[in-house]
């Protein structure tokens, strides 16, 4: 599956977040704020890397850390 130009989270509706890849690259309001959309929880919460807190942390177990958690592992 080919993934679409970035898109504002905040603007799909509830239950569509399911059917985002895992990957896409996603922002919150404003296109400054970019992330990688990496899942919803069963619980229905919506789990996203944003790029400025991965810059911060070691970069690959930061994003499998939050992908295993939006598993509910």
């Amino acid at each position: 599956m080919k993934y679409a130009p970035a898109f504002d989270i905040w603007a799909v509706p509830q239950g569509l977040h399911k059917h985002i890849q895992p990957g896409q690259w996603v922002y919150a309001g404003s296109p400054d704020t970019k992330g990688i959309f990496l899942g919803v929880k069963p619980s229905g919460t919506v789990v996203c890397a944003w790029y400025h807190n991965a810059k911060a942390q070691e970069y690959k177990s930061y994003l499998k850390t939050l992908r295993t958690y939006a598993l509910g592992k």
